[in-house]
This record gives C-alpha cells, sequence and structure tokens, in this order.
C-alpha cells in the first residue's frame, strides 16, 4: 500500500508538528525585529508646523483624523448631517487628500455615517501616507502588531486546511490517522485564537516628541478659548502656527464631543457597539494625551491506530 501523497506517515506527523510551531515562531521573530529596528533607526524630529489632522493623527489615531475631516467640512458647509445621521455632500470635493476621501465616503448609497466612513477610511491611501510622514519625522510610531497578527492567523488556517486534507486522505486511502488528528485539534484552536486576535485594533503611539507637541497644541487652544478668540472654520486642514480655534482643531485635540455646536455634536457621534475594539481614538469623546486638558479647563472626558498498512504510519 502506498503512502499518502507519499509521504510516510511518522515523516508527515513530523513536518506537520513543524508547521504548527513555525507561525508562532515567525510572529514573535518579526515582533523582536521591529523592536530592534525601531531603536537602531528612530525617526529625526523634524517637518514643519503639525497640521491639524496630524495633531488628529497623534491625539486619537486614524478615527480621530476622519473626525477632525468631518468636523471641519460641516463647519465650512461642504457636508451637512441628516436627521438619520448621514453625511451629505453639498458642496464641492475639497482639495485636501484626507477631506476628498471623507468627502466620497458621503456619497449616496453609502453607509455615510461617521462610524460607516471611518471604517473605510482607517487603511486608505491618504491615511497611511499620514501616519508614514508622522513616522519618519519621529512623531508617532506604527504598531505593526496587526499585520503580524493577520500573517499568523492567515498561516495558522493554511496548516489546519493542510491537516484535514490529510486526515481525508488517508482515511480514503485506508491508512491510520490516530496521531494526525490531535494535531490537527490544536492546529484548529491556534487558527481560532488567532483570527480572535487578528480582529483587535491598535492605533499608533506618539513618541515623547509627539506627545510634546500634543501638550503644546493642547496649551495653546486653551489659552486662546480663554482669549475669546471665536471657533473660526479651519480652512485648508491646516493648524495655522498661532492660530487653533475653530471646530477642527477642538475635535483634533478633544473629539466630536468638543464640537462646539451641541446638537450636531451628538449627531456626529456614533453610539456605542458593545463588545467592539476600540480603533486608535474610535470613540467620540476627548482622548487627550500627556495629561494635558482639550480645552481651557476643560477634562477628558466625552465619550490510538496502529501504524501498520504499509508504512503508512498513524499520520495518513
Amino acid at each position: 500500500m502506498e503512502d499518502t501523497w507519499g509521504i510516510p506517515g511518522p515523516t508527515f506527523l513530523a513536518i506537520y508538528a513543524v508547521l504548527l510551531v513555525f507561525p508562532l515562531a515567525l510572529g514573535l521573530l518579526w515582533t523582536i525585529s521591529v523592536k530592534l529596528d525601531r531603536k537602531t533607526s528612530r525617526g529625526t524630529v523634524n517637518g514643519p508646523q503639525p497640521t491639524v489632522y496630524e495633531l488628529a493623527y497623534l491625539a486619537g489615531g486614524p478615527d480621530r483624523v476622519v473626525d477632525t475631516a468631518i468636523a471641519a467640512l460641516v463647519d465650512r458647509g461642504t457636508l451637512r448631517v441628516s436627521s438619520s445621521k448621514q453625511l451629505q455632500l453639498t458642496g464641492a470635493e475639497p482639495a485636501d487628500p484626507i477631506e476628498r476621501a471623507v468627502a466620497k465616503g458621503a456619497r449616496p448609497g453609502y453607509n455615510a455615517t461617521t462610524r460607516g466612513i471611518r471604517d473605510r477610511l482607517r487603511m486608505s491611501g491618504p491615511m497611511q501616507a499620514l501616519g508614514k510622514d508622522l513616522e519618519a519625522r519621529g512623531l508617532v510610531v506604527i504598531d505593526q502588531a496587526p499585520q503580524i497578527r493577520r500573517v499568523v492567523a492567515n498561516l495558522y488556517l493554511g496548516v489546519m486546511i493542510l491537516g484535514l486534507v490529510r486526515v481525508f486522505a488517508g482515511i480514503l486511502g485506508d491508512h491510520p490517522v490516530g496521531f494526525l488528528i490531535p494535531l490537527v485539534i490544536v492546529a484548529s484552536l491556534a487558527t481560532l485564537f488567532s483570527r480572535i486576535a487578528k480582529n483587535k485594533r491598535t492605533g499608533p503611539r506618539p513618541t515623547s516628541e509627539g506627545n510634546r507637541i500634543l501638550g503644546s497644541a493642547n496649551s495653546a487652544l486653551a489659552r486662546e478659548r480663554k482669549r475669546g478668540i471665536p471657533n473660526a472654520p479651519a480652512m485648508g486642514g491646516m493648524a495655522g502656527g498661532a492660530m487653533l480655534g475653530g471646530a477642527a482643531a477642538a475635535v483634533a485635540l478633544g473629539g466630536l464631543a468638543f464640537y462646539p455646536d451641541e446638537e450636531l455634536s451628538a449627531a456626529l457621534i456614533p453610539p456605542p457597539m458593545p463588545g467592539a475594539f476600540g480603533g486608535g481614538g474610535s470613540s467620540g469623546g476627548s482622548t487627550c494625551s500627556t495629561g494635558s486638558s482639550c480645552s481651557g479647563g476643560s477634562s477628558c472626558g466625552g465619550g490510538g491506530s496502529s501504524c501498520g498498512g504499509g508504512g503508512g504510519g498513524c499520520g495518513g
């Protein structure tokens, strides 16, 4: 009797045991490599005054950037909020790439709620470009754990499928598979747990310099509010050096709960999703950094077979 796939059962069991360990080992080595690379090649802190979207990314990641763009476009009248909390484009598409991506997401036929636009833009080209620029300037650390977890989960899925196919092939070929089945069960559990871990989202983390810039921006915004600077619309997405007033800046540093119009704020903040994982500042409330308040005096609230059979072995 020929071996299944021409591979003796004991040999396949040894190969399969190695395959079970390989995804985990790869994930650990990858994680260590990323950490070592960060220590040896830190970005140089330089560049111009951060834009309001860069501040938003530092304060709350991609979701906060989307919230800030929505606030800026609503404030300028480019977007409006319907009674069903759907965002609707009422003007021409803006030139800023982040704002343009948000405006495109507010077209009919899309889930144009705040949460729907967040979901579509987290991994968009403009968002990744923004994150990479901040990382290159030494202001943020992009967490590669989601990518590592995704690769590990896909590898375990492949190992599980290979084991299942081998089991069925062994049964059809009348080869014993008693020792392979427990390994396939282990592969199935590893696949399940790795896919659960894959769905966890973690946002970017500001570096010490990024936190310093956030603290300075929070302090500047608080000072300007104390001086009574009005909430003028933020044009072009710029933080404007000395002028940090405006709905976009308030949302960038404090979240949608800090949008100056309470009715619009309530309409824009998505309802909580029980059991959902955060996406780097996805909540509508404030997630201030460096312990600074997001506004003058306000706190950061918001939001056993035998091995016979012609040498077939117990691995089929």
